[in-house]
Order: structure tokens, then C-alpha cells, then sequence
């Protein structure tokens, strides 16, 4: 009864967290015009990432303006690094410990980034009406508003983690996004439902009920789906050799949210660029996925080309950040497991690679599909907000059971110990 009592109050305590964040994103900031972003995010939905992954606080100009967004830019920038920067790769690989360290880093990374990031929007918009009054102090008070934002919002994710229940900052990701469906739905009703007589009401809406459904159902499918890779293990009992079956499973979305999200990052950073110079590049439009597949400007749909190829690559690197063919070979080989028919050694770590890539090639496809259905819907009816709907239906499944994963996963431990 007591280990019960103990994740109640986890859970209680994580979601008082959550409320108090999403409370603070409804502040706005002294000295701002709240209303600056509003058309910017508007016509331009890949710039909008940041609004919705900050829960609204572009768009609202709130004290937690960027959120966690310096925490995700940090953790791209650091991925990416462990390529060419030995000693991190060799970190990340390190175990828990390697895990908590890196994550120190990407903390004290994000810090930087968070106060570059306000300095930034304060001084390079703020100029050009974002303040109210374009003074040194407003633009330092602006930035240590937003910075240290962002810091708490950080340390609050990390918090959670060690306190409360599931990974802080992906829960704080996860309310972020759904604050922002009340007004999707408003731009939904307000494109398909509004000035229709009930007929075309009833059949609109029951068509958008079946594709998010769908959506949904799908998204949550190939979450779960795998590839078990049969394994056998010998052993020796009462003098003679037995073997005994299993399997290595092999997630179709090892990587979950995270290709979509550093895929979705990047490709918003150049029409946050433009917006910052006050130009307008084409390579920005064609980033911008409120232009994809728009019949009178199908040349800036090469941008989802693009798009998908970013997926692709995030989910094989990610993939082989957290899916090692040489260690499970040799794992094998230490336990006494074989694959049926694959030599052990290098054959089986080949085999390995092979089967990896397989699968997470038709999960990559699985997951560019879910990305970019919305993106098509936007294009050919003109409702730019709608093109988030992959990307945060993504997110939104692959925050949800990672969390259930770690529901069920402490629950069992704490059983094992009753018994």
C-alpha cells in the first residue's frame, strides 16, 4: 500500500508541476507588443514550431516565451557533435552515468543558447516594434525575463524526473502541445464547419473525426510494432545440452519523436532567420510547410523532399546511437546466444545491421507519412495551422507511452519487491 501511496504522489506532484508551467506560459511580458509574432505565425507554420513546442508562448509573448525550445536546440547541437567529438560519443555510450553527465551538458548548453536566444528576439525585433519601448534596460530585462525562463523550465523537467514521474522535459513538451489544440480546433471550425448549413457540418466534421482517428490509431501502431529476431541459447543441464528460444526485438520507431522533432528544428530555423532580417528568402518559403503542395506553387514542395530526407537521416543516426549490432553480438556471444543459420562474430553483427536497417527504413516511411498528411490537407485547403497535426500527433503518442512504459516498468519493479 505505501509503494502505491509513493507513485500517487509522484504523479500528483508531477502534474501540480505541469500546471504551474502552463500557468506561467499565460504571463505575458512586460514591455512587449504581445500581438508582434501573431502574423508571422500566421503564414509561415514551420516558424510556428517554436509556438507550439513552447506552448503558445511565441504567439502570446508569455515570460516562458522559449520554454524548453534552448533544451531541444541544445540536444540537437550535441548529437550531432558526438560524430565528430569522440570523447562524447564515448559518454553517451557510458551507462547511466554517461547519460546524466551528458544531460548536464545539454543543460549548461541550453543556458547559453536560452540567452543568446532572448538577447536575440529582444534586441534584433525589438528594435523593429517587438518592445514598446526600445531602451538597453528593456531589452536586458526582456532578456533575463525569458532566459531565466527557460533555465527553471529546465531544472523543472529535471526535477520531475528525479521526484516525479516519467521524463520531465518530454511531459512539459507534451502539455505545451496540447494547450495549443483549443485554438487548432477554433481554425479547423472556423475553415470546414462554420457558415455551412448542418448537412455539410455533420458530414465535415465526421470526416475530420475519421482522419484523426486514423491518424491517431496509426501513429500509436507503429509505436508499438516490431521485428523479433529469434535467438537461441545454449545450456548445459544434467550432462547434456538443451537449448532454449527467444528473441531480440527490434522497434519499428526506435527513435520515436525525437527525428521528427530535430528534423522539424532545423527546417524551422531558416524562416526564423528570414523573419529576423526582415527579408524574404525562397529557400525559407520552400521550408515553410504552409507552401507544400500548393497547386499554384508546387516548386516549394521540394521543401518536403527535404523534410523527409531529414527524417531518414535522424532516425539511422539515432538508431545507431541506441542500438549497438557489436555489442548485442557480443552480448550474444557471452551468454551463449546464437541466431538460427548467422555464424556468430562478424556474420551476426552484419546480419544485425541488415535486419536494423530493414526495419527502421519502413519506420522512417511510416513516420514522414504521419508528418506530412496534415502538411498535404494545409496545402490543398489552406488551413496553415493544421500542418502541426503530424508532427505534435507524433510527439504527443511518443511522449505517452514512453511514460506508460515507465509506469508499467516501476510498477513491476515495486511488485518484485513486495513478493
Amino acid at each position: 500500500m505505501n509503494e502505491q501511496k509513493k507513485v500517487k504522489k509522484k504523479i500528483l506532484f508531477t502534474a501540480i508541476v505541469l500546471f504551474v508551467i502552463q500557468a506561467f506560459a499565460g504571463i505575458p511580458t512586460p514591455g512587449v507588443n504581445i500581438d508582434y509574432f501573431k502574423a508571422l505565425l500566421e503564414q509561415n507554420t514551420t516558424a510556428g514550431l517554436f509556438n507550439v513546442l513552447s506552448g503558445n508562448g511565441l504567439s502570446n509573448l508569455s515570460v516562458t516565451m522559449l520554454s524548453i525550445t534552448p533544451y531541444i536546440t541544445a540536444s540537437i547541437i550535441l548529437q550531432l557533435l558526438t560524430i565528430v567529438i569522440r570523447p562524447l560519443e564515448k559518454l553517451q555510450r557510458n551507462g547511466e552515468v554517461g547519460q546524466q553527465t551528458f544531460k548536464k551538458y545539454t543543460i549548461i548548453l541550453g543556458v547559453i543558447l536560452a540567452f543568446m536566444e532572448s538577447f536575440g528576439f529582444a534586441y534584433g525585433f525589438g528594435q523593429k516594434g517587438l518592445l514598446l519601448s526600445f531602451k538597453w534596460y528593456w531589452v536586458a530585462l526582456v532578456t533575463i525575463i525569458w532566459a531565466g525562463a527557460a533555465l527553471l523550465l529546465m531544472l523543472a523537467g529535471e526535477f520531475i524526473e528525479k521526484k516525479g514521474f516519467g521524463n520531465g522535459i518530454s511531459l512539459i513538451l507534451l502539455f505545451n502541445i496540447l494547450s495549443s489544440y483549443p485554438s487548432d480546433a477554433i481554425t479547423v471550425y472556423n475553415r470546414f464547419l462554420q457558415g455551412y448549413g448542418i448537412d455539410k457540418k455533420v458530414f465535415h466534421g465526421i470526416a475530420i473525426c475519421i482522419i484523426l482517428v486514423v491518424l491517431f490509431a496509426f501513429t500509436v501502431y507503429i509505436q508499438f510494432i516490431e521485428k523479433r529476431i529469434p535467438v537461441e541459447y545454449a545450456f548445459k543441464t544434467m550432462g547434456t545440452v538443451k537449448s532454449e528460444q527467444s528473441f531480440f526485438p527490434v522497434k519499428l520507431c526506435p527513435g520515436t519523436v525525437v527525428p521528427v522533432i530535430f528534423s522539424s528544428s532545423l527546417m524551422a530555423i531558416p524562416s526564423l532567420v528570414a523573419s529576423f532580417m526582415g527579408k524574404n528568402f525562397w529557400i525559407a518559403d520552400m521550408l515553410n510547410s504552409s507552401k507544400w503542395f500548393d497547386p499554384e506553387h508546387l516548386s516549394y514542395s521540394v521543401g518536403a523532399v527535404i523534410y523527409i530526407a531529414l527524417i531518414f537521416i535522424f532516425t539511422y543516426y539515432y538508431t545507431e546511437m541506441i542500438i549497438n549490432p557489436i555489442e548485442i553480438a557480443n552480448n550474444f556471444k557471452k551468454t551463449g546466444g546464437t541466431i538460427p543459420n548467422v555464424r556468430p562474430g562478424e556474420d551476426t553483427v552484419k546480419y544485425l545491421t541488415s535486419e536494423i536497417r530493414k526495419v527502421i527504413t519502413i519506420g522512417a516511411g511510416a513516420l514522414s507519412l504521419i508528418a506530412l498528411v496534415p502538411c498535404v490537407l494545409a496545402g490543398l485547403f489552406d488551413i496553415s495551422k493544421l500542418s502541426f497535426a503530424g508532427t505534435s500527433v507524433i510527439i504527443i503518442v511518443g511522449v505517452i507511452v514512453e511514460t506508460l512504459d515507465r509506469f508499467y516498468a516501476e510498477v513491476k519493479a515495486k511488485n518484485m519487491k513486495l513478493t
